[in-house]
């Protein structure tokens, strides 16, 4: 695992924009890989001055989409290879489960928040295509949530700069606890922005 997640890094570092799209669209894909440490990678890229950031965050979250549509429409035409998968993987029928769970409990908004999750956040995607959601929405929701998780995995390592590696290796290690944390913040701070945009509406 560890050689695979250096390989890609080593495509992100010689193919750029590229490189950080490719990487995307196989994280968000269900391929082993970790946001935890491939993002911070990109953010010290940035910090390094080999891209910029918001070109970064951009070509990311297009990954992502890409990545989460494959996904989607294997959820939505591949139910048979899905039942196939989950009997020869029981990790992968936890977290397909457990992303069903959220979607019939919060419907197509869920393919937004649990972006902001671990485990479910690369699940969601096979609910979401097996529920016959539109893809219109879809593509909304994922957008929506993978610039959120990117931008701030992304800036995280380009604030930490040169000490990313540290500490990413160290968020790894107790990846559900920090997955959680930030999530909440980023929720807390999505409805702080909600809140105040609705009151300057009444205000108007």
């Amino acid at each position: 695992m560890a050689d695979l997640i250096i390989f890609i890094m080593s495509i992100v570092d010689r193919l750029g924009y590229a490189g950080v799209f490719s990487a995307s669209a196989l994280e968000y894909a269900c391929f082993p890989l970790s946001s935890e440490l491939l993002l911070p990678f990109i953010g010290c890229c940035v910090y390094n001055g080999e891209m910029e950031l918001i070109p970064a965050v951009l070509y990311a979250t297009l990954g992502a989409v890409v990545g989460c549509s494959f996904c989607f429409y294997v959820g939505r035409i591949g139910k048979k290879f899905l039942e196939r998968l989950c009997v020869k993987y029981p990790a992968v029928k936890g977290g397909i489960m457990s992303a069903e769970e959220s979607f019939d409990k919060y419907g197509d908004f869920s393919v937004f928040m649990l972006r902001l999750f671990p485990i479910a956040r690369t699940y969601i995607s096979f609910p979401a295509g097996m529920s016959r959601m539109t893809y219109r929405r879809f593509v909304i929701y994922t957008s929506l949530g993978a610039f959120v998780w990117n931008s701030v995995l992304i800036s995280s390592g380009y604030i930490l700069g040169e000490y990313w590696s540290e500490v990413s290796d160290f968020m790894f290690r107790h990846k559900s606890a920090f997955n959680v944390i930030i999530a909440f913040i980023i929720i807390l701070l999505l409805t702080k922005l909600i809140k105040g945009g609705t009151k300057n509406k009444r205000r108007l």
